[in-house]
């Protein structure tokens, strides 16, 4: 008898984030120093959560982000990545 796999479940993307949003991710760099990236909620449907990053450490620069545009998972949006923390609301998290 074959068994499959359980997919991981996560709280709803909807129900925690709306569109036009503002929410922070925190990158620790190879040196171990933060840098938190803010940004707006573009878009979210069932698979993942799309976000468009225009501040750095608190100064607004669209023009030099490294990644403007996000397309995240929910795990990735609730837990993060090897190099980025998690996404969080408000930017006054941090």
């Amino acid at each position: 008898m074959k068994v499959e796999k359980k997919e991981k479940e996560y709280p709803s993307l909807y129900d925690a984030f709306k569109l036009g949003q503002r929410v922070i991710r925190l990158y620790e760099d190879k040196y171990g120093k933060k840098i938190k990236y803010e940004g707006i909620v573009l878009a979210i449907d069932k698979n993942g959560l799309e976000v468009y990053w225009d501040t750095l450490d608190g100064e607004y620069k669209p023009k030099e982000m490294d990644m403007p545009f996000t397309y995240c998972n929910p795990e990735e949006v609730y837990y993060g990545n090897e190099k980025y923390g998690p996404i969080k609301k408000g930017k006054y998290y941090y």
